[in-house]
């Protein structure tokens, strides 16, 4: 700076007679001592932390904050926007001091040191907070997705076992299929799936499937068609209802079963029958409350059809009277013992029995005789 020149006029004893003018150049001098500029405001983060990832800077755009930022190599800096550009003795002028009364920065210092909560609005994070999210949105995302797909493909195989349920009772309504009630049952004794069920449903209805689980109901019409109207009739009703066979029935009948004799009876053949006749009368004896006075048995003879039969359990051939059976095999093992079986029934060898004997039991109770 040029400092002006100052011109001094002064009177002098010894220079009476002449005023002289002496010109005094006058400089101020300079200060040695030069001011600092301020920094700023030195914002300090917690440990781990760094500032290009903490500090929100998006918050500046949705507030009016009354400063700048700056990174140096020495820290992260704030100025205020009224900074005097002096410092003072903290190295920073007053307005830069008081940005820690501020109250918006006060709030950014407790979220970065605190924590942010999860809700917050996004301006109110750093990069790293943002990153934090991002990535927990990603697998939240991942997870829906993982789980929607897993859900698309429980429906689709749902949608699979509702069409098949669906085909299923197509199948039972527009077929008549013959013990349909027996599929189902074998089907889900033996844990059948839906589309194995169906494949056996067609495959009842195209008759190329025959079940074979009875239940006691269908056991005992199968046995009543048999006394009724014989092993013929029986048969006809396992073709065309599909109930139990004649062998089916004969093994599974809870009647108890007589040995069959195709010639004279043997003492085999009698004690069986003996006692199998006698159980039934011994088991009511025993479990009567009435006193039995004594029992009845009655024989008789009755006459029958004379055709030979074959007793699918012994083998042999049936109807043969007992005094000639003895003279001729009754076996059945091939067409040609059914050939000679024939000759010899025409040559008058042997001959068909016409009467059959038979015999009723019965107890009688004390309290039952007049």
């Amino acid at each position: 700076m040029k400092h002006p020149d100052v011109t001094i006029i002064s009177d002098d004893d010894d220079f009476p007679s002449e005023m002289q003018k002496s010109v005094v150049s006058i400089r101020k001098q300079a200060s040695n001592a030069q001011a600092q500029p301020c920094c700023g405001y030195k914002l300090h983060f917690p440990q781990g932390q760094q500032a290009h990832t903490s500090y929100p800077f998006a918050l500046h755009t949705a507030f009016l904050l009354t400063w700048d930022y700056s990174r140096r190599h020495d820290g992260f800096f704030l100025v205020s926007y009224f900074c005097t550009g002096v410092a003072g003795r903290d190295g920073r002028c007053e307005r830069c001091d008081d940005l820690c009364n501020n109250k918006y920065l006060q709030n950014i210092m407790a979220r970065f040191t605190n924590g942010i909560h999860e809700n917050a609005t996004l301006v109110y994070h750093g990069i790293s907070g943002l990153i934090k999210i991002v990535h927990r949105k990603t697998k939240a995302v991942d997870l829906l997705r993982l789980r929607c797909c897993n859900d698309l493909k429980k429906l689709i195989g749902k949608e699979g076992a509702i069409d098949v349920h669906k085909q299923l009772l197509m199948a039972m309504s527009s077929q008549r299929i013959p013990c349909v009630d027996q599929v189902l049952r074998i089907g889900f004794h033996h844990g059948t799936g839906i589309q194995t069920m169906l494949e056996l449903i067609k495959k009842a209805a195209e008759g190329s499937y025959h079940p074979k689980g009875f239940d006691e109901k269908e056991d005992l019409q199968a046995l009543l068609f048999l006394h009724l109207g014989g092993a013929r009739v029986a048969d006809i009703a396992h073709r065309i209802f599909g109930m139990p066979a004649v062998t089916t029935i004969r093994r599974h009948t809870i009647i108890p079963q007589i040995l069959p004799s195709p010639s004279f009876p043997t003492s085999h053949e009698i004690e069986c029958n003996i006692a199998t006749t006698f159980k039934p009368v011994c088991d009511i004896l025993k479990t009567s409350l009435q006193k039995i006075l004594h029992a009845v048995i009655m024989f008789d003879e009755i006459s029958v059809e004379s055709c030979p039969c074959w007793d699918d359990k012994s083998n042999k051939i049936l109807g043969v009277c007992h005094e000639h059976g003895q003279d001729t095999s009754l076996e059945f093992t091939s067409e040609e013992d059914l050939q000679l079986l024939w000759e010899e029934l025409q040559s008058g060898k042997i001959h068909l029995a016409h009467k059959v004997r038979v015999d009723a039991r019965g107890a009688l109770p004390i309290n039952g005789l007049t």
